[in-house]
């Protein structure tokens, strides 16, 4: 876990990604699923990944701005797999069984409460591969906004979508705290000025991250 100190005073927002964050980590679910088909490890993704490779980010851009629906992704996954020389069953929801363990866990849920409750303003900025599975009701419970990619448009890690977060919570870039599992978001967000926290699935050590770039005291 890196962390990149905010400017001077105060910071007042917490924005805080999905997956791999207020979840148990994606590979970890994706590899789980893959194990039950008899895929190698990390292989859907790598397909995704290679498929990807183009301006825009292909498929996976695609979908996480709203531009492709999912179904549309599973498809092309299932072809892409097929090309890859791994036939996946017809009768098989590659999209619902790859996100099966993408439920609410971790503390961050209660260092989200914790801070809210002290006057920060939380938001939630996730690339989005579809809505079902985020638990909104939850969500609203933990954060003063959220910002999905797939209804904004924009994904990670365009700054776009950092200042359009920020914005929304009614704060500049430099008074955020930014927590994600990609690295290669928490850079982005550092060079807009935020507080990049790179949440490397130790909560403990990303909490006390965040606290001290809020200046608050764990309790």
């Amino acid at each position: 876990m890196s962390t990149e100190p905010v400017g001077a005073g105060r910071a007042r927002a917490l924005l805080l990604d999905y997956g791999g964050v207020l979840t148990e980590p994606v590979d970890r679910s994706f590899a789980r699923f893959e194990n039950r088909l008899g895929l190698p490890p990390g292989r859907s993704f790598e397909v995704l990944v290679a498929a990807s490779r183009t301006k825009g980010g292909g498929p996976i851009g695609a979908l996480e701005r709203g531009e492709m629906a999912l179904s549309e992704f599973e498809v092309l996954l299932r072809d892409l797999l097929d090309e890859a020389g791994h036939l996946v069953a017809a009768e098989i929801d590659l999209m619902e069984g790859l996100f099966e363990a993408m439920r609410p866990a971790g503390g961050l849920w209660e260092l989200a409460a914790q801070v809210r409750a002290q006057g920060v303003r939380t938001g939630l900025l996730s690339n989005s591969w579809g809505f079902d599975v985020y638990p909104f009701e939850r969500l609203e419970l933990h954060f003063d906004d959220l910002v999905l990619s797939g209804e904004v448009g924009l994904r990670k890690p365009d700054p776009a979508i950092y200042r359009l977060a920020a914005q929304r919570l009614g704060v500049a870039p430099d008074a955020c705290v930014f927590v994600d599992d990609l690295e290669r978001n928490v850079e982005v967000a550092s060079e807009l000025g935020m507080a990049g926290v790179h949440h490397t699935g130790d909560d403990v050590a990303t909490r006390s991250a965040v606290l001290a770039a809020l200046l608050i005291d764990a309790v």
